[in-house]
């Protein structure tokens, strides 16, 4: 009846623009006549167009904002800016290979909009998605500028492929692995951060099904701003900052040091003098450990933290223009970035810029074009031949292991190099090898990694009847990376007097893409269906070079004069998808909603007998709150909406010939040349997968608090693994790669937002978000049993049936000995053994009994998985004033503290203050460290990890916090030209709570396979506090 009076009335057509005031336009707002169910949906631009009376009134509804209502009035342009409000629900989100409003969503998707990151200054991806959505957990392995983070989605879903998702930057996939050398360089920072509209994360089968055999660790789709028909604008968005070490250990000054070596080396020979010889020789004097007098007669007391650390700078800016009309909209930045780490040597760059622009051609066509161009350089101080993470010379490590009773810096200033000459230190007062970090910045040993990345995509919608959009898109991902290594002729103990290196490699994928969308409504009933066709090819080029023996050990160019220069690293691949899909969404008076997607996958990787694989998923909503039973809760509960889910997806993560056999050539004698087996066939690999189930709900009480709730549960199958078979087969390594695995993920999500406050003065919004993942391994393979990773002089970790991916594995201890002061060990068959290290034998019972080493075995002590996550925001505003507050937490997992093994290491190296005021005597028993005996590390679990050290990885982190004040520009001079400002103090990082004695525990060492290796912190680098001032102005 509504509708017929309606448009009984004089009609007009009206047409307009959606913004959000400084931050563009609002694609897929409702614009509805007030009063009616007719209406529309803004376009990628925030355009609209649809009939009206002339004295109508249209609602503009987008979910994150506030609903807004405007009288037509008789104009025929009416364009809206709408305001945030936290809690709406009528968002539209972006989906894949297309749009749905909130309100009819049936699948599971974390949002995280611009308007909830623009006020703090983030330097990649990662960083502004930590905390803020649920579902996804984002480890950031250490303090290091330009580190990759170790994203995952609803736990763990593979073994051996991988857990990284699945990134699509406005409907184009990218390259997400690392492609540097180096292993050091996180592939995200090339997007500004400041260029991003919306972040959508696709968790459940029902969302990330349409991208099929890439969706098993779920789906990030990325939007960039767009252009806009209104007034252009220009701003400028520039942050200053200090970065510092968050936290570091005391450790013994040179006085300390030299006193409690000496007695560690008497503990062992003997109490005479005589003894401190018998065990280690110095050229130095009769002590062992002495003090270093210099000329002035003063003595050395080197503080090697100043040596490795610094207060690094960091400066960002982004200059944007955003604008166009009615037919054309554009939008362009340029970005520069540069960051200076707190550990000396340590540089980050980018420069960068992104492109968009989209224009109506006609009625029934539209084109436009996107393009995001960037060019990075990382810089660091070698760490993988002097000084990777176990390696003596880590600069973490070696800022507390190096004794301080060695100079830095000769009393000229150069920095001190040993006797020898070289960065060694050696010989002197400590064993070879121990290396300055001065030296290595004075003399050069570092990497450096160049990366230049273009993002491309040209797309053409065309409309031949009302309804029906077909659209073509075709984008390019082309990154080229070279990585340039230098360890100078002067490094003691390096390959052949120096070391030098130069890798490339040359990324290309491309991506076409073709859909047609058709959407129409029977009377209430609404149905939007989508079909299409997609293609993949990616190329990639790798070479590389490496040289020993450097003639010139300060010309670092790659062309030099080398003794030897051999190839290294080199590889050719190339590997192509090919998909069909397609989706139906249908949904009446969005009350009951329906989703089935399809998607047909045939991979180039795999044997043609399973090169093909069919994925999809299905999901179902029923909006409860619209039924008429539940009026009398009406008034409570404003909208309430119960979602399942069911589908399947696929992980590609293998190698581009993982089904072929390897092979590597060399040469035999003068002349002749070979090849020889590598790796064998597997001409039956295929797919992993992963079958999702999703039950849940959204709801929203009292027209300002929102509650999502969603169970999980992920079955994955078919996990790629190496399978051992007998020697006698003839097979390369004896092993065959092929699908055996089995894997489970449960698991709740939970988020909650809330206006708490709202005034014309103050408000007071706050979003707590969390999300548990429970990941067992049900099945490994026939044959197989367990799987161990690492050595038994590092963390070891093992997977078995019925645990966690990646659990702990160490060696069974109680803590020390209150009679003698030395380290309890446990037997296999439980027998508790004391540690004599300077014994033959070193292993005795409690009676003086000989006991085998080989009997004390490791044994499983603690999931290195968090179990639980989240964040908790709160944004308050008081006039122009505004404050936000971000906390992030993590917990449910163990770590080995192997930093804890390396601080009381009883051989040559410096111990923490901790050491010396709890070590073991006769007059303190209940001691954390063993009775000092010189040359000892197995007390301490450096030859063999302890369990004494698995500590709980629980922590709390105030992650972000930022004070800001916008100026009134309302009576400022017309000439100015501004229409915005804010000015704003953050800060990062300023506190954790944990019961970890360690530097961080969210700080990882071995970050390059986490799945099988995690949970460990030996000598990691902690997060760095940072301290940062900005701006942000629109002209």
């Amino acid at each position: 009846m509504t509708t017929a009076v309606a448009f009984a009335q004089k009609k007009i057509t009206v047409t307009g623009t959606v913004n959000e005031p400084g931050m563009g336009p609002i694609p897929g707002a409702t614009v509805i006549i007030q009063g009616t169910s007719i209406g529309c949906v803004t376009d990628f631009e925030g355009k609209y167009s649809l009939e009206s009376p002339a004295d109508g009134v249209l609602e503009f509804r987008f979910i994150g904002m506030e609903t807004k209502v405007v009288p037509v009035g008789g104009k025929t342009v009416i364009d809206v800016d709408m305001e945030s409000n936290t809690v709406a629900m009528d968002e539209v989100v972006v989906v894949g290979y297309g749009t749905q409003s909130r309100r009819t969503v049936t699948a599971s998707i974390s949002t995280v909009r611009a308007d909830a990151i623009k006020d703090i200054p983030a330097a990649s991806v990662d960083q502004a998605l930590q905390g803020r959505a649920t579902g996804i957990s984002i480890i950031n392995p250490s303090g290091e500028v330009g580190q990759a983070p170790i994203v995952r989605i609803r736990g763990v879903g593979s073994i051996t492929s991988g857990t990284q998702p699945l990134y699509i930057v406005d409907g184009m996939p990218i390259q997400t692995g690392n492609l540097s050398y180096g292993g050091n360089v996180n592939a995200l920072a090339d997007i500004n951060p400041s260029d991003i509209l919306s972040m959508e994360v696709l968790k459940d089968a029902a969302a990330a099904a349409m991208y099929g055999s890439r969706a098993a660790n779920g789906v990030i789709l990325i939007t960039t701003k767009k252009g806009s028909s209104e007034k252009t604008k220009v701003s400028y968005d520039g942050w200053f900052g200090v970065t510092t070490r968050s936290k570091f250990f005391d450790v013994m000054n040179a006085q300390e040091y030299v006193d409690f070596k000496n007695q560690a080396v008497r503990n062992r020979y003997g109490t005479d003098e005589m003894s401190l010889t018998e065990g280690y020789t110095s050229p130095y004097g009769n002590k062992a450990f002495n003090m270093w007098q210099l000329s002035d007669g003063s003595y050395v007391d080197s503080d090697w933290k100043s040596a490795a650390f610094q207060t690094g700078l960091q400066h960002n800016h982004t200059v944007s223009v955003q604008g166009g009309s009615e037919k054309t909209q554009f939008y362009l930045s340029g970005n520069y970035t540069d960051q200076k780490g707190m550990v000396k040597g340590d540089k980050y760059n980018r420069l960068g810029t992104n492109a968009s622009v989209s224009s109506q051609a006609t009625e029934w066509l539209k084109v436009g074009a996107n393009v995001n161009a960037s060019t990075s350089q990382t810089k660091y101080t070698d760490r993988s031949r002097k000084g990777g993470t176990f390696a003596t010379e880590g600069f973490t490590r070696m800022a507390i292991i190096n004794p301080p009773n060695v100079p830095i810096y000769n009393e000229d200033g150069t920095p001190y190099l040993g006797e020898g000459g070289y960065l060694g230190m050696s010989p002197n007062t400590v064993k070879n090898g121990y290396t300055n970090p001065a030296a290595l910045l004075t003399y050069g040993s570092g990497v450096q990694s160049e990366i230049t990345r273009i993002l491309t995509s040209v797309f053409a919608d065309i409309s031949p009847i009302e309804g029906l959009t077909l659209r073509t898109q075709y984008g390019i991902d082309h990154s080229r990376v070279e990585d340039n290594i230098f360890n100078t002729a002067m490094m003691f103990g390096d390959t052949e007097n120096g070391h030098a290196a130069n890798y490339a490699a040359k990324s290309t994928q491309a991506t076409w893409t073709n859909t047609a969308t058709y959407t129409f409504s029977l009377d209430e009933h609404h149905f939007d269906i989508l079909a299409g066709i997609e293609s993949f090819e990616k190329k990639l080029d790798r070479w590389g070079a490496a040289r020993d023996i450097l003639l010139d050990d300060k010309y670092e160019v790659f062309q030099g004069p080398f003794a030897t220069i051999s190839a290294d690293g080199n590889a050719i691949s190339e590997s192509s998808l090919l998909s069909y899909l397609g989706r139906v969404n249908y949904d009446y008076q969005a009350r009951y909603m329906l989703s089935v997607n399809f998607r047909r996958d045939g991979y180039s990787a795999l044997s043609k007998d399973h090169r093909w694989g069919n994925f999809g998923g299905a999901s179902a909503a029923w909006r409860i709150s619209s039924e008429k039973f539940f009026e009398p809760l009406s008034k409570v509960i404003t909208d309430l909406k119960i979602k399942g889910s069911w589908g399947i997806v696929g992980n590609t993560n293998v190698a581009d010939y993982a089904s072929k056999s390897y092979y590597s050539n060399g040469y035999y004698g003068d002349n002749g040349s070979y090849l020889l087996g590598q790796i064998a066939d597997s001409k039956n690999l295929k797919w992993e997968s992963s079958t999702k189930y999703d039950v849940g709900f959204s709801a929203q009480l009292l027209n300002n608090i929102t509650v999502d709730f969603d169970y999980y549960k992920t079955v994955s199958s078919d996990l790629i693994l190496n399978v051992p078979v007998s020697p006698s087969k003839g097979i390369p390594n004896n092993y065959i790669t092929t699908n055996a695995g089995k894997m489970n993920n449960t698991g709740i999500e939970l988020n909650i937002g809330a206006d708490i406050i709202k005034t014309n003065d103050f408000t007071w919004n706050s979003s707590f978000n969390i999300t548990t993942t429970n990941n067992k391994v049900t099945k490994l393979a026939d044959g197989i049993d367990q799987l161990v990773s690492g050595s038994s002089t590092e963390t070891t970790n093992i997977t078995v049936p019925g645990k966690s991916i990646g659990q702990l594995y160490v060696y069974p201890t109680g803590g020390i000995d209150r009679e003698t002061g030395r380290r309890i060990f446990y037997g296999k068959d439980g027998t508790k053994v004391l540690l004599m290290y300077e014994k033959d034998g070193r292993f005795f019972t409690e009676d003086g009994q000989p006991y085998a080493e080989s009997d004390i075995e490791p044994v499983i002590c603690g999931n290195t998985l968090p179990t639980f996550y989240g964040g908790w925001t709160n944004n308050f505003r008081y006039k122009d004033f505004d404050l936000s507050i971000l906390f992030q937490y993590s917990g449910g997992n163990y770590i080995y503290n192997g930093t804890t093994a390396t601080n009381s290491d009883m051989r040559y190296w410096n111990n923490t203050t901790d050491v010396l005021e709890n070590y073991w005597t006769p007059e303190r028993k209940d001691a954390k460290y063993a009775y000092p005996i010189y040359g000892d590390n197995y007390s301490n679990g450096s030859a063999k990890p302890i369990s004494d050290w698995v500590e709980k990885g629980d922590y709390l982190r105030l992650k972000n916090i930022s004070l800001g004040y916008t100026f009134s520009t309302k009576k400022w001079p017309k000439k100015l030209g501004i229409s915005s400002l804010r000015v704003y103090a953050q800060a990062q990082n300023l506190l954790v709570i944990t019961g970890y004695s360690g530097l961080d525990p969210e700080a990882l060492t071995n970050n390059t396979n986490a799945n099988l290796r995690g949970g460990t912190d030996k000598n990691t680098l902690p997060q760095a506090k940072v301290y940062t001032f900005g701006m942000n102005v629109t002209f």
